[in-house]
């Protein structure tokens, strides 16, 4: 979505709102398996002392892999999302200021690189999760599975006094 801030660029206190649907569903990696839905977004641009300022709030339900045991989860994420917007910004280091173009600023672009920025690399369906077992894949949230433990070769003479 194309802003149009010709109404507060040259006038500090000003602000203009936004409050939208979005499709992020090219933003889905992993953990996230899919982003379910559109996207809402709302916020405002404020000129404070000259410099613009977005503040906005991103809302979506996306469905999780879990890193663990694979189980699949839909779980709602909310981001708060800070930036500053000015003429130079490409030449600036600092994630969270984007450019201006013209008169004009790309919310999309935005709301994509900040909730990109922030993701999750890892996800767990649960803190206390068991994970599959390595020889036959059954998970072990579930409850223990029927192999047996294999022995470390190198130990397997060890094994001979616990049986004596």
């Amino acid at each position: 979505m194309r802003l149009d801030l010709r109404d507060i660029i040259q006038i500090p206190g000003e602000s203009v709102g936004f409050d939208y649907e979005t499709d992020l569903s090219d933003c889905a990696d992993p953990p996230i398996k899919e982003i379910v839905g559109p996207a809402k977004v709302s916020g405002s641009i404020r000129n404070v002392a000259g410099v613009l300022t977005l503040t906005a709030q991103l809302d979506l339900d996306a469905v999780f892999v879990c890193d663990r045991c694979l189980r699949e989860e839909t779980r709602h994420i909310h981001r708060d999302i800070n930036a500053t917007l000015a003429d130079n910004a490409q030449d600036s280091e600092d994630p969270e200021m984007f450019p201006l173009y013209g008169n004009f600023a790309d919310i999309d672009e935005i709301v994509v690189t900040a909730f990109l920025l922030n993701a999750e690399e890892s996800w767990l369906c649960r803190e206390d999760c068991k994970g599959l077992c390595p020889q036959c894949g059954a998970d072990l949230n579930d409850g223990p599975c029927s192999c047996t433990k294999e022995i470390d070769p190198r130990l397997a003479v060890l094994g001979q006094f616990l049986e004596k």
